[in-house]
């Protein structure tokens, strides 16, 4: 079996190591700011990005593949009707830190794997508390580079941790891939041993 990662997220490619599959690596190719989904739905967001993710890499990637396993995930952040992807530039991404600080949001990572003619398609959801955060330690963590290609502009399991207050759900979720429930999938359906 051959296993192809359809993402290039330094995160998602070190969590789908802790699986023990050899895999590869695809960029997808798929503008994430064109899908006209509305804001209200973060689960139908998520999944349909994963989708269409996996099926940019169908649609042209000459592999065979009757022995392909496609793993792509797709992270957004919701907060009070809005998703919050990731920062467009260090200002948005301030403001993004300004606006989820002292407050309840929810993670949404939408998981789609492909093999043969089956897939394999869910949405996992974590919620998370920050404390709040004065705009000195904000302006900081944003000028560190470490948020600027994270959804909600924040990396969980960096410097962004002393912000979290509390978590319900799974941890790697918030990373952008949901590791314990891929593995747990690929198992179920006898992709993996």
């Amino acid at each position: 079996m051959k296993y192809i990662l359809v993402s290039t997220s330094p995160r998602r490619i070190e969590l789908m190591k802790l699986i023990g599959v050899n895999f590869e690596v695809v960029k997808p190719k798929v503008d994430e700011g064109k899908i006209g989904i509305a804001d209200e739905d973060p689960e139908r967001f998520v999944k349909i990005m994963a989708e269409r993710k996996c099926e940019s890499v169908l649609k042209d990637c000459g592999f065979d593949l009757s022995d392909i396993v496609l793993i792509s995930a797709d992270t957004i952040v919701y907060l009070e009707n809005r998703i919050i992807g990731k920062p467009r530039n260090r200002d948005d991404a301030i403001r993004t830190l300004k606006y989820l600080s002292g407050k309840w949001h929810s993670v949404f990572t939408g998981v789609c794997v492909i093999h043969r003619n089956e897939r394999v398609e869910f949405v996992e959801r974590t919620d998370v508390f920050f404390r709040e955060i004065d705009d000195e330690t904000i302006v900081e963590y944003v000028d560190s580079g470490e948020p600027l290609d994270k959804a909600g502009a924040y990396g969980i399991q960096g410097k962004a941790s002393l912000f979290v207050r509390r978590i319900i759900g799974d941890f790697y979720n918030v990373m952008g891939f949901p590791v314990g429930r891929v593995w747990e999938e690929l198992r179920r359906k006898g992709w993996i041993e």
